[in-house]
């Protein structure tokens, strides 16, 4: 390792049932998204972590509709590395116990991602502890919505980045080989809305417009779009209803398509492809209303720059680190990298099983993890 590697190695080496017990204490302040006093109560928590392990008091962001927002701050310069992890999960409270069972580490989480924001000021610490000098003022900004969107947060990540130097996300890596993320595909959905026209399906069947067939038409249209092996869209109709009663033409029918698109240029090309789409029946309408949550991640050359210093602060720790082709799910970092700013992703912990009862943490690669990220903090 090098000198410097070396020394943050050893600190959290030493350091290591101090972080774990972080991420414990984090973990079990269970936080649903939609659970606004429990998020908050969360949100508590991490704010005393910040303030314990690096003396830093957290500004609280209220928020009406979802948990409050923290935004805390370290350091000085006339740079400003965006760190930006989320503290709300997917798992009803009380359905995922914490516990520690030999190098494995389970609970609400654990990986996704507080884990990764515990690692995230450890890091830190490691830099403050150790007296590593650094040119910048590092802003974390923890938002309470993720799960769901960041609707309610999205608007302060995006005025937080601006003029930022670079942004970490430490999500977790891919499950499980570890692999950190430079590019993340986009998503949307898009509301099919087909109306016809009702009739007497046993007395007069022939004169209604079956608004479930003009349905059936349009999503198959809508799959059949779906590019699996390039760089296009995949679109996947994940919720399908029509019509009210069994005996009559059902004159209404929708569905939710889940978007998937790889590249920006998706988002336009997308949506002239439904502005030019009608129906198939004679007689029917059809509505396309096109939503898009987060525009991809690219693999732009800022990106990318930001993966090779991060391969190279792992060569110093004499670890590898690869990167992941495209993964599917999105992040706030795919927000970010579109306003222009260097961004990269799954930065954070080594696990399984997100989103899913059994999210652990493999212990082995805690302390590789954290140390990489202080090297790149210190570096970037």
């Amino acid at each position: 390792m090098k000198n410097q590697e070396q020394k943050i190695f050893d600190y959290l080496s030493a350091h290591r049932e101090d972080i774990i017990a972080d991420i414990i204490r984090l973990a079990s302040a269970e936080s649903p998204t939609s659970d606004k006093a429990a998020v908050d109560a969360c949100g508590k928590v991490l704010a005393s972590l910040y303030r314990e392990r690096l003396g830093l008091v957290s500004e609280v962001i209220p928020q009406t509709e979802a948990g409050d927002n923290l935004v805390t701050e370290y350091g000085s310069g006339s740079r400003t590395l965006l760190i930006v992890g989320h503290f709300d999960t997917v798992h009803p409270i009380g359905s995922v116990s914490v516990r520690r069972e030999g190098e494995i580490l389970y609970g609400p989480g654990v990986i996704d991602m507080k884990g990764g924001d515990v690692a995230s000021i450890w890091a830190v610490k490691a830099i403050k502890d150790l007296g590593i000098a650094m040119d910048k003022k590092v802003l974390f900004v923890n938002n309470s919505d993720e799960e769901t969107g960041s609707k309610c947060s999205h608007d302060l990540l995006l005025e937080k980045a601006k003029g930022a130097c670079a942004c970490i996300v430490p999500e977790p890596a891919t499950c499980p080989d570890g692999k950190i993320k430079p590019s993340r595909k986009g998503g949307g959905t898009i509301k099919i809305r087909c109306f016809g026209r009702a009739a007497h399906s046993g007395n007069n069947p022939r004169g209604g417009v079956d608004a479930n067939i003009e349905l059936a038409h349009q999503i198959i249209f809508v799959k059949d779009l779906s590019d699996y092996d390039g760089k296009g869209s995949t679109f996947s109709p994940n919720i399908i209803s029509g019509g009210k009663v069994a005996n009559v033409v059902s004159d209404y029918a929708e569905a939710v398509v889940d978007w998937r698109m790889c590249v920006p240029e998706e988002i336009e090309r997308t949506k002239n492809i439904f502005a030019q789409r009608g129906p198939v029946l004679p007689e029917a309408r059809v509505e396309f209303e096109i939503l898009v949550g987060h525009p991809p991640l690219a693999e732009n050359e800022r990106n990318m720059a930001m993966l090779k210093l991060f391969q190279e602060c792992a060569a110093d720790l004499d670890m590898k680190v690869e990167a992941a082709p495209m993964v599917g799910g999105c992040s706030d970092g795919n927000d970010i990298s579109d306003a222009g700013i260097p961004t990269i992703d799954g930065v954070g912990m080594v696990g399984d099983f997100i989103h899913n009862p059994k999210e652990q943490l493999f212990l082995e690669h805690l302390v590789p993890r954290v140390a990489m990220l202080a090297s790149f903090i210190s570096r970037v």
